[in-house]
């Protein structure tokens, strides 16, 4: 079967139902209009895990996605990764937040809505005088792919990201981190701090 057909396929009606029907018997839910595109051996989902309404999950060849215990996606998130993402347990992961490429979460996160993290990005300093499209297609060239512009996210145990967040690649948050509403976060956050603002600094302690 060719890699359009199968995707094709698993986004069908029939199969959608599939996915729900034998998930509920590992105590995973998953809501029937989720579409899972990846083949089963790239997705863990352990007992507990919830995943809501109209969640998209796109896996390349190459990606992974796994989720611990009783993880909760809420409804239009979307996961996209030709790398690993993995969601620690307790964790939840509110509507329409965005999660992209090389991406690790701990346990008892809050990820509030529309919050936007991945670890790759588009070039536009390669070859400054390219138009950035023109920039990709060059590196692919050149390199094979664009995952040389994939820069690894991690955010520890315990994290509040608020709502519209932006986590930039390669960003490490530490440990029982908040990080305030309609901040974008350039760079790497300590343990156990408070930070807002665009970029967002560190304005407190826990």
């Amino acid at each position: 079967m060719t890699l359009f057909r199968a995707s094709h396929l698993r986004r069908t009606f029939l199969w959608r139902w599939w996915n729900f029907l034998r998930f509920i018997a590992r105590g995973v839910r998953i809501h029937p209009t989720t579409v899972i595109d990846g083949r089963s051996e790239q997705i863990t989902l352990n007992r507990g895990a919830k995943i809501g309404a109209r969640v998209n999950i796109r896996l390349s060849a190459y990606g992974e996605l796994f989720l611990s215990n009783d993880v909760w996606l809420s409804h239009d998130v979307e996961i996209e990764s030709s790398k690993k993402i993995t969601i620690g347990a307790g964790t939840t992961v509110q509507r329409r937040a965005t999660i992209n490429g090389s991406v690790s979460i701990g346990s008892g996160c809050i990820i509030a809505p529309n919050v936007f993290i991945s670890s790759g990005t588009h070039p536009f300093r390669v070859y400054p005088e390219k138009t950035i499209r023109e920039q990709e297609r060059l590196i692919v060239e050149e390199r094979g792919d664009l995952s040389s512009l994939d820069r690894p996210i991690s955010i520890g145990d315990d994290c509040w990201l608020g709502v519209n967040v932006v986590i930039c690649p390669g960003v490490n948050i530490g440990r029982g981190s908040v990080v305030g509403a309609n901040s974008v976060v350039l760079k790497d956050i300590p343990e156990n701090t408070v930070c807002a603002g665009v970029p967002a600094n560190i304005v407190g302690s826990r």
